[in-house]
């Protein structure tokens, strides 16, 4: 991998860490501080931000991998997409037949399941592939 290409892809992470900082930072802060509306709205907007920078940053980074890996990323992100829908939907349908408590069950506690989902389609694509094994650049 070139000298640009791995800058490229170096900044992924520094937007991945962007945002995290930002998304833990705004939830402290909304959590635990008394802070007006717009104030609030702010951190509210600060994390999205953040967080579309780091998937444009994403994306455009997967046009410097090879075939296998770009599969390989794809089919984790619809996995994990797929495994974020599938428990929006049983939330979804378990909270009209019982009461789902919002201190366990809220948006906010869902963002860490998502991430998880996505690791887990990284793992099964990366062993659909046997990437780990192969030699690549």
């Amino acid at each position: 991998m070139d000298n640009s290409k791995k800058h490229l892809h170096d900044r992924v992470y520094v937007y991945a860490a962007l945002w995290l900082i930002s998304y833990v930072g705004s939830l402290l802060a909304l959590k635990n501080l008394t802070i007006p509306k717009e104030a609030g709205i702010m951190l509210t907007v600060i994390p999205c931000i953040t967080f579309a920078l780091f998937i444009y940053k994403f994306y455009r980074s997967i046009i410097f991998l090879d075939e296998v890996q770009i599969k390989i990323q794809m089919e984790a992100a619809v996995t994990g997409f797929a495994l974020g829908l599938l428990l929006l939907m049983t939330l979804g349908l378990l909270d009209l037949v019982v009461t789902l408590n919002k201190e366990d069950w809220s948006y906010r506690h869902l963002i860490p399941y998502f991430t998880i989902f996505y690791f887990i389609g990284l793992f099964i694509s990366k062993r659909k592939y046997n990437f780990d094994n192969e030699k690549h650049d």
